[in-house]
C-alpha cells in the first residue's frame, strides 16, 4: 500500500460529480483488476467486490458502483472499510471520483453467499476537481484524536481519513512504542442511531488503512493485532494495537 500515501492529499468525497466521459471497456476492466490487488485487514474473511452500473442500485450519482460483499463474522466491517479505503485512493490516482454511498442498496443483496456491506459510487472526473488543499477539510484536531506523544506527520495526516457523516469515531493512545486504537462515539449527523455502530466500524477500518500508510511513509515498521470485535465502544479496551519498530529511516 506504500504507493497510495500521496493520494491522501488528493482524494475527496464526490457528493456531486462533475460532467464525465463514460468508462471504456478497457477502463472498466482495469478497475476490476484493482479489486484483486487489495490487502485485507483479515485475510480469513471472505469478500467479493463487483462493479455494476448505478441502474442496478438505488444510487443516483456517478456512472458505476463498486459493491463490497463479505461474510459476516469477526471484524468484517472493519475489513470492508480497510479494503475500500485502498480503492478510494487508487481511484484518486487515476482521476476517478468516488463517493462512499452508505444509504445505497444493490439489486443483489447477496453474492455467492456473501452479504452486501457498502458501495462506492464512481465516475471519471477532471483532475482539477479533486482536492487542492487537504488542510481545508473539516477534521478533529490532533489533540482530539491522539493521546500521548505524537508521531509528527503521522498524527497530523491520519486525521484526514474519511468517515460516515464526518463522525471521525477514532482515538489513538500512544504508550511508549505501542499505539492503541479505539472506536469512540460522537456526533452522528444524519445517521439513524441504529446505523451508527455499523458505519463507524467501517470507518475504523478506513482509519487503520490511513494509519498504516502514514506509518509506512514515515519509515516506521510495525506489527498489528486486532483486539476487539462487534459494537465495542471506548471502554478501556482497544480495537487494534500496533507495536512500533524504530528503523534507521524513521523520520518522525
Amino acid at each position: 500500500m506504500q504507493d497510495l500515501y500521496p493520494y491522501i492529499f488528493k482524494r475527496k468525497s464526490f457528493h456531486r460529480f462533475g460532467p464525465f466521459e463514460p468508462f471504456t471497456q478497457q477502463e472498466k476492466d482495469s478497475l476490476i483488476e484493482l479489486f484483486s490487488s487489495l490487502d485485507p485487514l483479515d485475510s480469513s474473511i471472505q469478500t467479493k467486490i463487483l462493479l455494476v452500473p448505478i441502474e442496478e442500485t438505488s444510487c443516483k450519482r456517478g456512472e458505476y458502483c463498486i459493491l463490497i460483499y463479505s461474510e459476516q463474522r469477526g471484524a468484517y466491517l472493519e475489513n470492508a472499510g480497510y479494503m475500500g479505503a485502498q480503492l478510494d485512493l487508487m481511484l484518486s490516482s487515476q482521476d476517478v471520483g468516488c463517493c462512499w454511498y452508505g444509504v445505497g442498496k444493490p439489486a443483489q443483496e447477496y453474492c455467492e453467499g456473501l452479504r452486501f456491506v457498502i458501495m462506492l459510487a464512481v465516475a471519471k472526473q477532471e483532475c482539477t476537481l479533486f482536492r487542492k488543499d487537504y488542510t481545508k477539510a473539516k477534521r478533529k484536531t490532533v489533540s482530539q484524536i491522539w493521546e500521548g506523544e505524537t508521531l509528527g506527520s503521522v498524527s497530523d495526516v491520519v486525521r484526514y481519513a474519511p468517515s460516515a457523516c464526518n463522525t471521525q469515531p477514532w482515538l489513538v493512545k500512544r504508550e511508549g512504542q505501542h499505539l492503541l486504537v479505539f472506536r469512540v462515539s460522537g456526533k452522528r449527523g444524519i445517521m439513524s442511531k441504529a446505523l451508527v455502530g455499523y458505519y463507524n466500524r467501517i470507518d475504523l477500518g478506513i482509519f487503520l488503512c490511513f494509519l498504516e500508510l502514514c506509518l509506512d511513509h514515515a519509515c516506521i515498521a510495525c506489527t498489528r493485532e486486532l483486539l476487539a470485535e462487534g459494537d465495542l465502544l471506548y471502554s478501556g479496551t482497544p480495537c487494534a494495537a500496533y507495536r512500533l519498530v524504530r528503523t534507521e529511516g524513521w523520520i518522525c
